[in-house]
């Protein structure tokens, strides 16, 4: 599925083409076993917001609540690292892809929970800054895409692994920026959907119309984290393909099978 040099719009041009190869399956995959995580991070991150100073007088409340956002952090990489590989087998094959995007292998997902979690932990330790969570998305971002070249567990591998793709930084970063971009643009889609969603019920009877009013106002802030993850969620897709052919485009770029891959192509062409 390589079909234009190294670049910004050719990385975004063949990841729409890998998220249409994948969809049917692997999106909804990828989905579901987000849609746990963002919904008890948004209910964490609420309480975490109404409780204030006083969270440490709530402390068996927040772990409990901690304990299972974790237990749903674990299943969303899981997720995403199966729909990765779904990708990358996609780019590979120019085909669609069976049940062998579940066999991801255990040091592949053990290396990248290992590395997402150190990006969301700069994610929100730097969360007041302006490059910190850029830095810790890009990160996460190159974490998915090299996820499978792990091939042993190690703590020092995976950032090895890392430092060889510094040198597209400049594609990553900009890719990255659009992202932030398609984010702000599916956030409004997301809550149009909610606004449609809202007005056809509301021509229903039975429905306390004044309490929906106040739930689904931007002044409760528990809606208004949903409305955030979800606007994650609809882009998530293209995110991990991004990355994935990002990393595949670099990698056949820098061992020279480019024209080899290429040739293949051409053949698989009727």
């Amino acid at each position: 599925m390589i079909r234009a040099p190294l670049s910004t719009t050719a990385v975004l041009d063949e990841a729409a083409d890998l998220v249409r190869a994948t969809a049917a399956r692997w999106a909804g995959v990828l989905i579901l076993t987000a849609l746990p995580y963002a919904f008890l991070q948004a209910i964490f991150l609420d309480r975490l917001f109404e409780l204030g100073s006083k969270a440490t007088e709530y402390g068996n409340l927040l772990r409990s609540d901690a304990y299972l956002t974790l237990i749903a952090f674990l299943l969303a990489l899981w997720g995403r690292a199966v729909y990765a590989r779904a990708c990358r087998l996609a780019a590979t094959r120019g085909d669609t892809v069976g049940r062998e995007a579940l066999r991801v292998p255990g040091a592949a997902l053990a290396s990248y929970i290992y590395l997402a979690s150190f990006a969301a932990f700069l994610f929100w330790i730097s969360f007041f800054t302006f490059f910190g969570p850029i830095l810790a998305v890009m990160l996460a971002g190159m974490a998915i895409g090299t996820m499978e070249q792990n091939e042993s567990p190690s703590l020092a591998g995976p950032f090895r692994i890392l430092g060889r793709y510094g040198r597209v930084i400049r594609i990553q970063t900009a890719i990255t920026l659009v992202f932030f971009v398609a984010f702000a643009v599916a956030l409004v889609n997301v809550i149009a959907a909610f606004e449609a969603g809202f007005w056809l019920v509301s021509s229903i009877g039975g429905w306390d119309i004044p309490r929906w009013t106040v739930l689904l106002s931007t002044s409760n802030r528990r809606y208004v984290l949903m409305l955030l993850s979800g606007a994650v969620l609809a882009i998530q897709p293209f995110w991990i393909a991004a990355n994935v052919m990002l990393v595949r485009k670099a990698g056949v770029q820098e061992t020279g099978d480019d024209l080899r891959v290429w040739f293949e192509e051409l053949q698989r062409t009727p």
